[in-house]
C-alpha cells in the first residue's frame, strides 16, 4: 500500500509538475498578459513544440522539443528542483535530461545537434534542416520518459516554426477560476493521461480487493488452527466442565489464546511493514541483485527511483480490517466448545 501510494502520488507530482497542471492551447500575448497580472502566484509559461530528431555516433533519439524563453525555465517545478547548468552560455542553449545525456554521452558545454522537417519535400520526404546547439544544463526529473525524451531550447530562434504557442501552467496549490477560460481549449493533466489515471485508479482498488482476500484467508488460518487447538484440549475441556468450571469461562480462555496472539501478529506484521517500506529501495536492490533481475525498471515504470508514501488512514483502516476479523475468526471456534456435552462422552 506505501508503494503504491508513492508511485501513484509521484507520478502525479511529476507529470503535473513538468507540463503543467493544465495546458491552454489558443491564448494570444495579450490574454497571457492579462492572465500573468490577475493571478500573479501562478506561473504561466509559454513554449513552442517540435518533433526533432537527434543523433550522433552512439544514438539516433526522436525528441519532442519545447522552445521557451531562458527565464521560464525556472518556473517548471520539477526541472528547478534538480538542474545543473553552466551560466556563460546565452544563445543556441538547449537543456536536455540525464538518460538522454547518458544515452548520446553529451556533456554540459558540449554542442547538440538536432534536425527538423522542413517545407522542402523530396522525393524520399522532406528536407531537415539542422541546428547546432550547446548544452547549457542538464536536468534530472526523476521521470525517465521527460528525462530521455524532453529538451528545452531557446525560443528566439524557434518560434518561427510553430506559429501557435502553448501556455503550460503551474497552479501550485493557488485559487485559480477555471470559468475564466471558457473561451479557450484547454486540457488538465488528467485530459492528457487519461488512461494512466484510470489504470491509477483500478490499481488502487484491485489493491484494497487484495488485501480484503489477505486478511480473509489469515482468518480461515486463526480459526482452523483455533479448532485443532481445540480437539487438542478435549479431555481438558471435559474434565473442566465436570469440575464444575462454566463454559463461559472456558470459551473466554480460548478466546483470549486466539485473540492475544492475532493482536501480536498485528501489531508486530505493522511494524514489519513500516520497516519494510522506509527501506524498500535498499530491499529492491539487494533482491534485484540476488535475483540477478531488475525489479524496478524506470524504462517501464516512469520513475527512476521506487517511491512510498506511509499513510496513517491506510494502517489505521488496514489494523481495523485485521482486528474486526480476528474478533470474528476467534468467536467461531469457540462454540463448539458449548456443543460438548460432559455426560454424553463419559457415558
Amino acid at each position: 500500500m506505501s508503494v503504491m501510494n508513492g508511485f501513484r502520488e509521484e507520478l502525479i507530482d511529476s507529470l503535473s509538475g513538468i507540463n503543467g497542471d493544465l495546458t491552454i492551447y489558443d491564448m494570444d500575448d495579450s490574454k497571457l498578459e492579462e492572465f500573468t497580472n490577475k493571478y500573479p502566484n501562478i506561473s504561466f509559461v509559454k513554449n513552442y513544440q517540435e518533433r526533432v530528431i537527434t543523433s550522433n555516433s552512439n544514438s539516433i533519439e526522436g525528441l519532442l522539443m519545447k522552445s521557451i524563453s531562458q527565464n521560464d525555465i525556472y518556473l517548471i517545478p520539477k526541472i528547478k528542483q534538480r538542474l545543473f547548468e553552466l551560466q556563460d552560455i546565452e544563445e543556441n542553449w538547449v537543456y536536455i535530461g540525464v538518460e538522454l545525456a547518458k544515452t548520446l554521452n553529451v556533456k554540459v558545454g558540449e554542442v547538440f545537434s538536432i534536425n527538423i522537417p522542413g517545407s522542402s519535400m523530396t522525393i524520399l520526404g522532406p528536407v531537415l534542416n539542422s541546428y547546432e546547439l550547446i548544452v547549457k544544463g542538464i536536468f534530472n526529473t526523476g521521470v525517465y520518459d521527460y528525462d530521455k525524451y524532453f529538451i528545452y531550447s531557446d525560443i528566439n530562434i524557434f518560434n518561427n516554426i510553430n506559429s501557435k504557442p502553448i501556455i503550460d501552467v503551474y497552479l501550485d496549490n493557488q485559487e485559480f477560476n477555471f470559468d475564466d477560460l471558457e473561451d479557450y481549449y484547454y486540457e488538465t493533466w488528467v485530459d492528457q493521461n487519461k488512461s494512466l489515471a484510470q489504470a491509477l485508479t483500478t490499481e488502487k482498488n484491485v489493491m484494497f480487493i487484495i488485501l480484503f482476500f489477505i486478511v480473509i484467508i489469515s482468518s480461515f488460518t486463526i480459526i482452523s488452527n483455533q479448532i485443532f487447538f481445540i480437539k487438542e484440549k478435549f479431555k481438558d475441556i471435559i474434565l473442566l466442565k465436570v469440575l464444575g468450571v462454566k463454559q463461559l469461562d472456558i470459551a473466554l480462555l480460548f478466546f483470549l489464546n486466539s485473540f492475544i496472539i492475532s493482536i501480536f501478529s498485528i501489531i508486530l506484521g505493522t511494524i514489519l511493514g513500516i520497516i519494510l517500506s522506509t527501506n524498500i529501495d535498499s530491499v529492491e536492490k539487494i533482491l534485484s541483485g540476488l535475483l540477478n533481475f531488475d525489479l524496478w525498471n524506470n524504462e517501464i515504470r516512469y520513475l527512476s527511483t521506487m517511491p512510498y508514501r506511509i499513510k496513517t488512514a491506510d494502517i489505521t483502516f488496514i489494523i481495523s480490517i485485521s482486528l474486526l476479523a480476528t474478533l470474528i475468526s476467534s468467536y467461531i471456534p469457540i462454540l463448539r466448545i458449548f456443543k460438548i456435552k460432559p455426560n454424553l462422552i463419559l457415558r
